[in-house]
């Protein structure tokens, strides 16, 4: 069982670290700009830039779409865009319009749509000639009820001859793409200009991922899971992220309780069987590092791994290539040049 204090865990002290690297909460401070969230980020914020009306972020529950949306909605508001985050939308009508009209700080005392609208517009209009551009982004979409999707569509008929007035992210699971599919839906399907996917991490991105976020709760040379405990992280979570955190989680407090200056591969196993996460299969090589082979954790018939394995392991200096990682992560000086370009 995970146990924290006003946030901060216990096993914070006794790993020397001065932040909490595996907090479930979308902290765009700990944002890990692998290859696919800087496309994805770098598409979200150039379809801003463009303002073509209407892009979509998909991915599979837990792969950091809301965090995403977090880092973009913080360098928005940076360049002093206008947004307005919905983060439940099973709204009704009325209820949706309400909250768009407090979030985007328009005044209207009616209650009647039509006057609503045109108090929207001429907001929108007075923010184009400040030049701030209105971004809604709505996570989880897919639970939308059909009369706001197709709100959504009539809220793209606000717009200028060249350009639309409010730009629209909706985030959601797979079946997002599934709903937009359906017949009665095909007008608002036709207005996405752009479709933005995350899919789980990969092995190296798992690696890239811890390093990253202990690094950011200040650990700077990581130490504490060896490359076979990292790669048995994988295995477990399937690469989801806030699975990664929640095992890694477990796994710290576990280590903390042992008094264990390493995360070893028997600590992992027991805190995935605390989380009830499912045995991985394990009958393969898996390349670690700079591409060696080196045979994982269990051999192809299940065998358990020994106390003299798990020593090995965690006496084993730590290698992560952070050449990629580093790389990657100035890549955000492409989005920053971008928003300075933004008029």
């Amino acid at each position: 069982m995970v146990v924290c204090i006003k946030d901060t865990p216990l096993y914070q002290g006794f790993y020397n670290l001065t932040d909490h690297p595996f907090r479930l909460t979308p902290d765009p401070e700990f944002v890990c700009m692998t290859t696919q969230h800087r496309e994805a980020l770098s598409g979200l914020v150039y379809s801003i830039y463009t303002r073509p009306g209407l892009t979509v972020l998909t991915g599979e529950a837990g792969t950091g779409k809301t965090t995403l949306l977090y880092t973009l909605t913080d360098l928005l508001e940076r360049r002093r865009c206008v947004t307005a985050m919905c983060n439940n939308p099973t709204l009704t009508r009325e209820e949706f319009y309400d909250f768009l009209l407090i979030k985007l700080g328009v005044e209207c005392a009616s209650s009647l749509k039509s006057r609503q609208l045109i108090s929207l517009q001429e907001k929108l209009l007075s923010y184009r000639a400040e030049g701030r551009p209105a971004v809604l982004v709505i996570d989880e979409a897919q639970r939308m009820p059909l009369e706001l999707l197709e709100e959504i569509r009539l809220l793209m008929n606000l717009e200028t001859p060249k350009e639309k007035l409010l730009q629209i992210i909706m985030a959601g699971q797979q079946e997002l793409g599934e709903i937009l599919r359906r017949p009665e839906l095909r007008q608002l399907k036709q207005r996405v200009s752009c479709v933005c996917r995350l899919a789980p991490l990969s092995a190296d991105d798992v690696r890239e991922y811890l390093q990253h976020r202990l690094s950011r709760a200040g650990l700077r040379k990581q130490e504490l899971f060896s490359d076979q405990a990292m790669q048995m992280i994988f295995e477990y979570t399937g690469g989801i992220p806030r699975l990664v955190n929640s095992l890694c989680e477990s796994a710290m407090q576990t280590g903390f309780a042992l008094r264990s200056e390493r995360i070893t591969l028997s600590i992992i196993r027991e805190a995935a069987k605390d989380l009830d996460l499912r045995e991985p299969g394990v009958d393969h090589l898996k390349l670690v590092g700079n591409g060696a082979a080196r045979a994982v954790a269990t051999s192809s018939a299940g065998a358990p791994v020994t106390a003299e394995d798990d020593a090995k392991g965690a006496a084993e200096e730590i290698r992560i290539v952070t050449d990629g990682y580093t790389a990657r992560q100035r890549s955000l000086g492409f989005l920053s040049n971008l928003m300075e370009r933004w008029r």
